[in-house]
C-alpha cells in the first residue's frame, strides 16, 4: 500500500471539514474549500469535499454529490470513503435513509471500521428513530466482532 497524502493530512489534522459542515458553516467551508484549492494542479479531493459540503449545507444536495464525484480518482478516495463522504452530505440534508443506503456500502466488508462512520451510522439512529432497525444493520455489517457489538449496542441507544 502507498503513501496517500490526502489520507495523512486527514488524519494529522482530523476532520475539520466535517466538523464545520456540522456547525453548519458554509461560508468557513468555502473559505477551506479556497484554501485547499489553492495548489499548482487545482482542487484536489478534499477542496471539493469542503465545497460539498458547503453545498450540502446550503440546501443542494445534487450539486454536493456531483462534486464528490468531480473530485475523485482511481487513487482516492477509496469507494468506501467516497460512499461514507456521499452519506454525510445526505446526513446534512436530513435525508437520512439515503446516508443509510450510502453508509451501507462505506461499512460492507471492512475488516477494521473508522469510528467516524460508526458514529454518523448512530447519529442516523438518533435523529431519526423510525430508522433504528436499519441503522443496527448497517452497525453489524462491517468491523471486528468488537466493533460491530460495540456500535450495534451504541445505535440501539443512541438518542437525540
Amino acid at each position: 500500500m502507498r503513501h496517500n497524502p490526502a489520507v495523512a493530512d486527514r488524519r494529522r489534522y482530523g476532520d475539520e471539514s466535517w466538523r464545520l459542515a456540522r456547525a453548519g458553516d458554509a461560508a468557513a467551508l468555502h473559505r477551506a474549500s479556497a484554501l485547499l484549492a489553492g495548489g499548482p494542479e487545482g482542487p484536489d479531493y478534499e477542496a471539493r469535499r469542503a465545497r460539498a459540503f458547503a453545498l450540502a449545507v446550503e440546501g443542494d444536495v445534487d450539486a454536493a454529490v456531483a462534486e464528490l464525484d468531480e473530485g475523485s480518482t482511481k487513487e482516492w478516495p477509496f469507494p468506501q470513503a467516497l460512499a461514507a463522504d456521499t452519506a454525510r452530505i445526505r446526513f446534512l440534508a436530513k435525508d437520512y435513509e439515503q446516508a443509510l443506503v450510502s453508509l451501507r456500502r462505506a461499512v460492507h466488508g471492512a475488516e477494521r471500521l473508522d469510528p467516524q462512520v460508526a458514529e454518523l451510522v448512530e447519529a442516523v439512529a438518533a435523529r431519526a428513530p423510525q430508522l433504528r432497525m436499519q441503522a443496527l444493520r448497517v452497525a453489524l455489517g462491517g468491523g471486528t466482532t468488537w466493533q460491530r457489538l460495540r456500535n450495534a449496542a451504541a445505535v440501539a441507544a443512541a438518542r437525540s
